[in-house]
C-alpha cells in the first residue's frame, strides 16, 4: 500500500518546523550577543530600570535581530545598531492593532532612522537579513 502522499508531506513538514524551532534555540545561545539601554551598549541593570534591549547575529543564517523591552510607564527611543549593508525590518511590536502587532516575516515594513520609538508597556523584534534572496 502506498503511503499517502498528503500525509506524508504534512508529517515531513511538521518534522521540519520542529527540527527549525529546536535550531533556532541552539543557534541562539551560539549567537553573538549585545546587552543594550535605550543607548547602545550601556544597558541599565539598576533595581529601577523598566527597559532593556539584546541585539545578535546569526552568523549561519545571515541574520541580526534586535529585542527592545519597554517595561516604563512612557514611551522611548532605542537607538539601533547599524545592521551593515541592511535595513532593520519590523517583524513584531505588541504596541500596534491587530494584524499589524506581528506580521509575516517576508512583509515585515522596514524601519526608517536610527531610532525606534518604543511605546510604553511593550516588546519589539526586529531583524535585518543580508542574504540576498
Amino acid at each position: 500500500m502506498a503511503p499517502n502522499s498528503s500525509a506524508t508531506s504534512r508529517a515531513t513538514r511538521d518534522a521540519e518546523h520542529e527540527l527549525r524551532r529546536t535550531s533556532i534555540g541552539l543557534r541562539l545561545r551560539e549567537a553573538k550577543l549585545q546587552w543594550h539601554g535605550v543607548r547602545l551598549r550601556q544597558p541599565d541593570w539598576g533595581d529601577s530600570s523598566r527597559s532593556i534591549a539584546l541585539g545578535g547575529e546569526l552568523a549561519r543564517e545571515r541574520l541580526a535581530f534586535h529585542f527592545i523591552l519597554n517595561a516604563y510607564w512612557e514611551p522611548l527611543a532605542f537607538d539601533l545598531p547599524t545592521p551593515g549593508a541592511s535595513r532593520w525590518r519590523r517583524w513584531i511590536d505588541t504596541a500596534r492593532e491587530s494584524p499589524d502587532d506581528i506580521v509575516p516575516w517576508d512583509e515585515a515594513p522596514e524601519v526608517l532612522g536610527d531610532s525606534y520609538h518604543a511605546s510604553d508597556h511593550s516588546v519589539v523584534v526586529l531583524f535585518a537579513s543580508s542574504d540576498p534572496s
